[in-house]
């Protein structure tokens, strides 16, 4: 692997030695991260050393620098060429996918039947906050988790008039969070100069912006970050909106995208 980045994974049992490209990707809006792992197998031996829900963990960063982990279980084994096949892992925000709950709550207001129901998911409990609203009828029959939450933010647009598009729910470093707030953690500075590669914005600002960096380890959706782009002459601070770490042959880069919120 590259000198000077650390790379460390474990797939169940096995420690994987080599790995060609290893992404992380995680998006606002979307509730769970996950992780691509390409792993050699010139034998076909893959299918046997693998099972789905093996925990994986990925250890990535500097070396005798900053390093992050990131840990889910293994969703899918695809073959992605005759001796390449490549590993994709859910975050440890699973539950929030794989957890069905049938309910009908009656004449409860909204922060509460929230905490409710994401308890269900028996995940640690972060901040909620969402306005604070009586449900008069919310059913929910065999959905999952997160879907669920969307169902009561749906009715709180329709039935109250709150803008829905800017809260987010998502596992973060204190537990479960829902609401229009940001990941707690350092600001990353990303500027010209020094640590900005590409910078792309959207020419109309409807879309997302896009910027390529170093590798930024830890940096998830949700994290602020402060841009300084002398030539387009922009210093300002904004929200980390889809996040992708990139850990391949051809380079080890941060991709991030940022801009309109569309929840």
């Amino acid at each position: 692997m590259i000198a000077g980045v650390r790379l460390h994974l474990e797939v169940g049992s096995a420690v994987i030695q080599r790995s060609p490209r290893v992404e992380i990707v995680s998006v606002r809006h979307h509730p769970l991260d996950l992780a691509r792992i390409h792993v050699p197998d010139p034998k076909g031996e893959a299918g046997d050393l693998f099972t789905y829900g093996d925990p994986v963990r990925i250890e990535y960063g500097y070396r005798g620098g900053e390093s992050a982990v990131w840990q889910g279980t293994l969703r899918a084994l695809e073959r992605v060429s005759r001796d390449q096949v490549c590993l994709t892992a859910d975050s440890l925000a699973l539950p929030l996918a794989s957890t069905f709950i049938t309910e009908c709550y009656a004449d409860d207001y909204s922060q509460p039947l929230a905490e409710h129901i994401l308890a269900q998911a028996g995940l640690p409990m972060g901040r909620i906050d969402i306005p604070n609203e009586l449900i008069p009828r919310l059913p929910l029959s065999c959905v999952p988790i997160w879907q669920a939450v969307h169902q009561l933010l749906h009715t709180l647009q329709r039935g109250h008039g709150h803008d829905r598009s800017r809260i987010a729910l998502w596992l973060g470093a204190n537990g479960l969070n829902l609401g229009d707030f940001d990941e707690p953690g350092d600001v990353p500075v990303i500027a010209t100069g020094e640590n900005l590669i590409k910078h792309l914005p959207d020419g109309k600002n409807l879309g997302l912006h896009r910027l390529e960096t170093v590798l930024l380890p830890g940096l998830s959706h949700s994290r602020v970050f402060h841009l300084n782009d002398a030539r387009l002459r922009i210093s300002r601070s904004f929200r980390a909106l889809h996040v992708k770490h990139s850990i391949a042959s051809e380079g080890v880069r941060t991709f991030i995208k940022y801009g309109r919120e569309c929840g």
